[in-house]
């Protein structure tokens, strides 16, 4: 029987070994766009991230913040830079976020990762071409998208940092002005249920609990495990605008829908975008040139938090 960190190492190899094939069938570089790549923020071999901007960077545009997925067990930063370059090429400076794996850190590990990244990037605000001033887009897929929901959380109740013990220096300053949230996970609980690959393992890296025994759980011990684990415990009318990405074949769709439902009952301003055909499977939106829906997603997704910030400008 193998133990439970052998379990999560078996995975994360596979998972990013998958990331490694399909990876040529999204790549598309912009050659007119600037990348400085690998910048580390940390001491740690995935404590790194990327900054793009479109003609060069250092000219100050409006923040796109990219986390990616991977089940908090796996997730290439790397595999995400097509995506990130697409967005710089629409008059961003992006900002792709790597962070330490479940593996070797728990929850809320990844989280301070996410704000040191910030931290880091915001000292450099000036020399990197990021106007805050309206504040960020924040985005991601899957286990990045259940990330940037709760750094969306954490902007709007900044006591969140408290309760999780998270150091970040410009929390005084922070805004998000929107969200981009592709195929996430939302609540802890809520996808136990589900028939997501590798959802036992999932849970078990994020919470020390497998699925049967989140499922066990009564309402009371749930709701306590959601208030901990589950960025969508502490969404309310001060969750950032939303564009809510749902892949028709996914099975995590669930996740999507029950999110963008919360926050339609809040009155946030968000809107909900299912991908279909070969955009519909999980965070198929990242293929944002592969297929139509792809490309239609992404384009609403940039028309959507442009129309934020403007908003935000005046």
């Amino acid at each position: 029987m193998f133990s439970d960190r052998t379990k999560f190492k078996l995975a994360k190899t596979r998972l990013n070994a998958m990331e490694y094939c399909f990876y040529p069938l999204f790549y598309k570089r912009h050659k007119d766009v600037e990348a400085r790549e690998g910048v580390p923020y940390g001491e740690q071999k995935l404590q790194k991230l990327d900054v793009y901007g479109k003609g060069g960077i250092g000219e100050p545009r409006p923040v796109f913040v990219y986390i990616h997925g991977g089940g908090w067990i796996s997730g290439l930063r790397t595999a995400r830079r097509y995506y990130c370059e697409h967005w710089a090429e629409q008059g961003f400076t992006v900002l792709n976020v790597g962070y330490r794996y479940g593996v070797d850190v728990a929850h809320p590990s990844h989280l301070a990762d996410v704000f040191a990244a910030l931290d880091f990037a915001f000292d450099r605000a000036e020399e990197w071409g990021l106007d805050l001033s309206p504040g960020v887009v924040v985005a991601g897929e899957s286990a990045g998208a259940y990330l940037a929901a709760y750094v969306a959380c954490a902007a709007a109740h900044p006591e969140i940092l408290d309760k999780y013990g998270i150091e970040f220096h410009h929390a005084n300053e922070f805004k998000v002005a929107a969200s981009v949230l592709i195929s996430g996970v939302y609540s802890l609980t809520r996808v136990a249920n589900c028939k997501f690959p590798d959802i036992d393992v999932i849970c078990k890296t994020v919470c020390g609990m497998d699925t049967a025994a989140l499922l066990a759980l009564d309402g009371e011990e749930r709701a306590a495990k959601d208030a901990y684990y589950s960025p969508e415990s502490f969404v309310d009318e001060k969750f950032a605008p939303s564009f809510v990405i749902g892949s028709a074949a996914d099975s995590l769709k669930g996740e999507s829908e029950a999110l963008f439902e919360k926050l339609q009952r809040f009155g946030v301003k968000s809107e909900y975008y299912l991908c279909t055909g070969l955009n519909g499977v999980h965070a198929g939106a990242l293929a944002c040139d592969l297929a139509p829906s792809g490309r239609e997603c992404v384009s609403e997704a940039v028309a959507f938090a442009k129309g934020v910030l403007r908003g935000a400008n005046g």
